[in-house]
């Protein structure tokens, strides 16, 4: 059964390529009348080892570690509340320089529903946003290495592939 897209999420890493990657989004959205919900994760990298490092170390040296993890991370998240802005308004400029483009060719504009900034971990929260949401298909970004599966070994993108219900469209990209 061919699904119809109506609404696209289309992550990003906020890297050079994304452009790319969001240019491909839209021409689909344009070609689906589908729109758009862009998705950036700030990744949550504060408990990477954590279940390692407590059999390192006995239960007191844990506890203050985890606390001194604890507020550093709440400094971070801190300076990352802050930056969130910054991101959204950057996206909301690459949604608008691309149907700025399109006008130019006299096609309609695409709606971009919503832009969201999160703090996480990126493949859960790309999973979970494409439900919420009530996406149809998920526009994802890979380098060229090989084989697909290998270019995502280890990455956001493998566990979204594992994870997803929804359809993934993978934009290969020049490393």
């Amino acid at each position: 059964m061919v699904r119809h897209i109506k609404k696209i999420l289309f992550t990003t890493d906020l890297s050079k390529s994304a452009i790319e990657v969001f240019e491909q989004t839209v021409a689909l959205a344009t070609q689906t009348g589908a729109s758009i919900v862009m998705l950036h994760v700030i990744e949550d990298g504060s408990t990477s080892g954590q279940n390692r490092t407590v059999h390192l170390v006995n239960k007191d040296d844990y506890e203050k570690i985890r606390n001194d993890r604890s507020n550093m991370v709440k400094n971070v998240l801190i300076g990352k509340m802050k930056s969130i802005p910054l991101i959204q308004n950057a996206l909301q400029e690459l949604g608008k320089n691309a149907n700025d483009k399109m006008c130019v060719e006299n096609i309609p504009p695409v709606i971009i529903d919503d832009i969201i900034v999160l703090y996480g971990i990126a493949a859960d929260l790309i999973t979970q946003m494409t439900e919420i949401a009530e996406c149809d298909l998920v526009v994802m970004g890979y380098h060229k290495k090989g084989s697909i599966l290998k270019a995502l070994m280890g990455s956001a993108g493998k566990r979204v592939l594992q994870q997803s219900k929804k359809p993934l469209m993978l934009v290969p990209l020049e490393s």
